[in-house]
């Protein structure tokens, strides 16, 4: 058996029905898909929105962007609570009106963080190397790019840390 170029056919290809040939990319596409998407599937936005019954989630969920981050480098002093009320006994509360205790992981930020980039009052930030912060306090006008990390009652921890360069960011 021949094609219309001269060369020969093997027989296989020849008996195979058309039917037979999509079938078979089928299986291919199949196992391919099977591949690649564990990554997908995984995502935590199908574990928020998964549907019990069809144990699927929404595609617009499962393929959307991520949120975006906003990052800047600041200047980062420290405070404690004796610094806030001027002695160790009083209760220090922040600007939202919160009570500072030292379980509460707390930052003051510079006017301009609020005003320019977007940040606000109760927002949650990541400190690079240091974990999740609240903001809950605005410092005196005259600081620019420049927080302030509450250390409780560890005045000492606060004097140690000292001024140093952090990156933050937030969503």
């Amino acid at each position: 058996m021949t094609n219309d170029e001269g060369r020969g056919v093997s027989s296989a290809a020849a008996c195979m029905k058309p039917s037979s040939l999509s079938f078979a990319w089928a299986a291919k596409a199949l196992v391919l898909g099977l591949l690649l998407l564990p990554g997908c599937a995984k995502k935590t936005a199908c574990l928020v929105e998964q549907d019990p019954a069809t144990l699927s989630c929404s595609p617009t969920r499962l393929f959307a962007l991520p949120e975006k981050t906003n990052t800047l480098d600041v200047t980062a002093m420290a405070y404690s609570a004796k610094s806030v009320a001027g002695s160790s006994r009083a209760k220090p509360r922040a600007a939202n009106g919160a009570l500072l205790t030292d379980q509460v992981n707390a930052i003051a930020v510079s006017p301009d963080l609020l005003e320019s980039h977007g940040l606000r009052l109760d927002q949650k930030i990541r400190l690079k190397g240091l974990g999740e912060f609240v903001v809950m306090d605005v410092m005196s006008p005259r600081h620019t790019r420049t927080i302030d990390i509450y250390f409780g009652s560890d005045h000492a921890g606060a004097l140690q840390w000292g001024k140093r360069e952090l990156t933050i960011s937030w969503e």
